[in-house]
């Protein structure tokens, strides 16, 4: 039978162990332990760092690639410098693009890594690459509002200088000569269609011309006539022609043949 000592020893090396275990489980899950893996720095250049932070994550195609060691104004204030710890056995092309995205509507800020092609260079630690500034929402919205108050600007100059009392009868008249146009228009197109009806029926000079064959026949003699000796014929042709015999040559009709 074990000893009350050797059982509080053998407690003692449980819990200790146990600690232990659960410490290097937090150090390898936990942002601290990305110290201990190897990696290689790259610097991407913002103009704006959107709220990066130190430990922010660096995604690539969704997968965690590495983490943000550190965030700093450049040396001329022109914009920032996020010094990224990229892991080992990542490799990130020239022409890939750096994003920096937000996880969910509150969520923190990242780093997104878009590939473009595979036939770029790879970045060797320490590269510089350019990278592309996050959406600013209360600029979009600053520059919404100036935009409204422009238009609202603008709508106000041409209710002042365009839309003044002489200016809105002459618009009024105007509006009215186009409605009594297109009652002509309406009134004609009603006309062409009674005479087009007409013409179905053969009623009218045009309708005879559609409708009498003798008629017709009349009319072609005479431009076979004009072909063949020209317009003053006319005077000379006889009232009453014949048919035009077939296979005639350019003699003219007359009533004596």
């Amino acid at each position: 039978m074990n000893s009350p000592k050797t059982t509080e020893r053998q407690v003692g090396i449980f819990i200790f162990t146990g600690i232990i275990v659960t410490c290097a489980m937090i150090l390898y899950f936990g942002k601290a332990g990305d110290r201990f893996r190897g990696g290689y720095p790259i610097i991407v250049e913002f103009s704006n760092a959107g709220g990066l932070v130190r430990g922010g994550q660096v995604f690539y195609a969704g997968v965690l690639v590495g983490k943000i060691d550190r965030v700093k104004l450049r040396a001329d204030n022109t914009g920032v410098e996020v010094e990224l710890n990229m892991f080992e056995g990542i490799h990130v092309r020239k022409d890939a693009g750096f994003l920096i995205k937000q996880s969910g509507l509150l969520g923190d800020q990242h780093i997104v890594v878009v590939p473009h092609t595979i036939t770029a260079p790879v970045l060797q630690p320490g590269d510089r690459v350019k990278g592309s500034d996050p959406f600013d929402f209360s600029e979009a919205a600053t520059q919404a509002g100036e935009a409204i108050k422009k238009l609202n600007a603008a709508i106000d100059k041409l209710s002042s200088d365009v839309l003044e009392g002489e200016t809105m009868v002459d618009l009024k008249q105007t509006i009215k000569n186009f409605s009594d146009l297109i009652k002509k228009l309406q009134s004609n197109s009603n006309r062409l269609d009674d005479v087009l009806a007409r013409a179905q029926k053969g009623q009218g000079t045009v309708g005879k011309l559609l409708t009498d064959d003798q008629l017709f026949e009349e009319l072609k003699r005479l431009i076979h006539n004009w072909r063949v000796h020209g317009l003053l014929y006319r005077e000379k042709a006889a009232i009453d022609y014949p048919s035009p015999p077939k296979g005639s040559s350019n003699k003219p009709y007359s009533a004596e043949e």
